[in-house]
């Protein structure tokens, strides 16, 4: 039993203050949009190249690296909201960097210490939303995370081209402020309480969740399933086991394949990106009104992740971003042989906007439900570290290899390699990721041990009229 909706607010409430670090995470990434043009200017505040400019964005992601090996270490032992806490402070000590430098190098430096509050919050943030959400709007709230970090892309596109790179670092530096300021009074999850001991104090924070006194039932199976967790201590190598493998495969791929798909490309070169377009638009122009696609359409996605369930948005969001990459990619190639495409400069960017729509409905979003639904409580932790530090890699060797690509060979070429990925990845679903919606975690677990008979079967709901 629970409060009803009384409940679901509280588990809301808990979600946002939780998800401020995700804009955090996501404004600060978007920086390098508004700000590289400035860099990259005759009057730049501090002189930098195209090759410097590209190790800037790439920093971030270096430093990201660094963020799973502290969340493994940190949430079992300090907990999910320490862990979350504990994140915002590289955030903000990138930040004050930013106000202070006078050299790009400062700003390599600075790009690496907001990577690592990425790194973290990304490794520890679906766990803590998971565990505090109730099986009818688990996926939900877990799309928060990315409502908020779409927020936050916005929030700097939106300021960004207005003001000064110091003054840019002002406003960001709210985010981390405010996340801590709320979430020190939200509780802790029961399930790692649990994990401690402290039934007590998994009781009380269980009833404010569910805001009812009537979590006898439900405290029950959490520590059951919390004993059976730490009678099987997680370790790397079940992450590999027979019935985590698929698992974890299923979700470094989809790692792999939001990045692959050039989303992050677009996000930290969106101005430049824009500007190749002739358009009555400015780059800053075209990239706010992206900001804005992207969050009102994570907003939807959120409302629609426990009702259409994650696998067919995760098929609609890959088919998607592959039409969409080769039309872009299309578009560039004929300009880059020197094709008139005045008349036509509403292709791209129309395109782009739907690309934002299919990619954020499905595979900004669905991952990380994902993430929280498909691995037992011991090896949770592993798994979204896993997940992370694949991603990044990814992450970094797209942001990295944009710009050479684009400069070298042309824009087309980028996009085109984006398309490829995004159809295999689209196959890949396809065959074989699971749908979780609504379901108990352990009907999920013993499902992933026979993975050909619940693909057939999941396959057949998908194609059901």
């Amino acid at each position: 039993m629970d409060g009803g909706k009384g409940a679901y607010i509280r588990q809301y409430t808990a979600a946002f203050s939780g998800t401020l670090l995700m804009v955090t995470v996501a404004s600060t990434f978007s920086w390098s949009s508004p700000t590289l043009p400035k860099l990259l200017a005759d009057d730049s505040p501090i002189p930098t190249t195209p090759d410097q400019s590209s190790w800037i964005v790439s920093f971030y992601v270096i430093g990201s690296f660094a963020g799973p090996p502290l969340s493994i270490l940190l949430v079992d032992r300090l907990g999910r909201k320490i862990t979350l806490l504990s994140a915002a402070i590289p955030a903000i000590t990138g930040m004050i960097l930013v106000l202070v430098a006078n050299s790009y190098q400062i700003l390599y430096v600075s790009r690496i210490f907001t990577g690592m509050t990425s790194g973290m919050a990304y490794s520890a943030m679906s766990m803590y939303l998971g565990e505090i959400s109730s099986n009818k709007i688990r996926g939900s709230i877990g799309t928060l995370l990315t409502v908020m970090a779409k927020f936050g892309v916005l929030y700097t596109y939106a300021i960004g081209p207005y003001i000064s790179i110091s003054m840019l670092a002002w406003m960001l530096l709210i985010w981390p402020a405010l996340f801590i300021l709320t979430f020190i009074w939200m509780p802790e999850t029961p399930y790692f309480l649990l994990l401690k001991d402290r039934s007590k104090d998994a009781e009380k924070s269980l009833r404010w969740l569910r805001k009812t006194d009537d979590v006898t039932e439900e405290l029950e199976k959490m520590n059951e399933a919390v004993k059976k967790a730490q009678d099987n201590r997680g370790t790397f190598k079940e992450l590999f086991s027979h019935g985590n493998r698929l698992s974890l495969v299923i979700c470094l791929a989809m790692g792999a394949c939001q990045q692959l798909c050039g989303s992050q490309a677009l996000i930290a070169y969106s101005e430049q990106i824009f500007e190749e377009i002739v358009s009555g638009l400015s780059g800053s122009e075209s990239a706010i009104i992206m900001g804005v696609v992207q969050l009102v359409v994570a907003s939807f996605s959120s409302s629609i992740v426990d009702r259409w369930g994650r696998r067919p948005l995760l098929l609609l969001s890959t088919c998607g971003v592959t039409i969409c990459n080769a039309i872009v990619g299309l578009y560039f190639y004929l300009l880059h042989i020197e094709v008139d495409m005045d008349a036509h400069a509403w292709l791209p960017i129309t395109t782009i906007m739907i690309f934002i729509i299919t990619y954020t409905v499905g595979l900004a979003t669905v991952p990380f439900a994902l993430l929280s639904e498909l691995f037992p409580t011991n090896i949770k932790a592993l798994a979204t570290a896993s997940f992370t530090l694949v991603a990044g890699g990814f992450a970094f060797g797209v942001l990295k290899l944009y710009q050479v690509v684009s400069d070298n060979i042309g824009m087309h070429v980028s996009f085109w390699g984006f398309a490829a990925f995004s159809l295999f990845f689209a196959i890949f679903v396809y065959f074989l990721v699971p749908e979780t919606k609504g379901r108990p975690f352990e009907v999920i677990l013993e499902d992933m041990k026979s993975p050909f008979k619940r693909g057939r079967k999941d396959a057949e709901k998908t194609e059901a009229p």
